[in-house]
């Protein structure tokens, strides 16, 4: 079982509000690099959505509240390069 750090939770609440339409790979992958199955990744993903009233499971992680309430209001590439440090320039 995946244990869920904070990157972990920035890149799903990034795929949340923004999808992976300006990163160079897709869910899947980015789950796989991080050593979480790509299910999982979905349901952090859905959680984040259900927290802002669009559907999704409920229980959302106290981590995963955090992380939404300190990066709500971030804008896109300064998520972006929290999220996936990997890609900042």
């Amino acid at each position: 079982m995946h244990s869920w750090i904070k990157t972990d939770d920035l890149a799903a609440f990034y795929l949340s509000r923004f999808g992976t339409e300006r990163l160079p790979f897709d869910m899947p992958t980015i789950a796989k690099r991080r050593g979480i199955t790509p299910g999982s990744m979905d349901m952090r993903i859905r959680n984040f959505e259900a927290y802002v009233g669009k559907g999704g499971l409920v229980n959302i992680a106290k981590k995963s509240v955090e992380v939404f309430e300190q990066y709500k209001d971030t804008p896109e590439p300064e998520l972006r390069n929290l999220a996936f440090p990997e890609l900042a320039r």
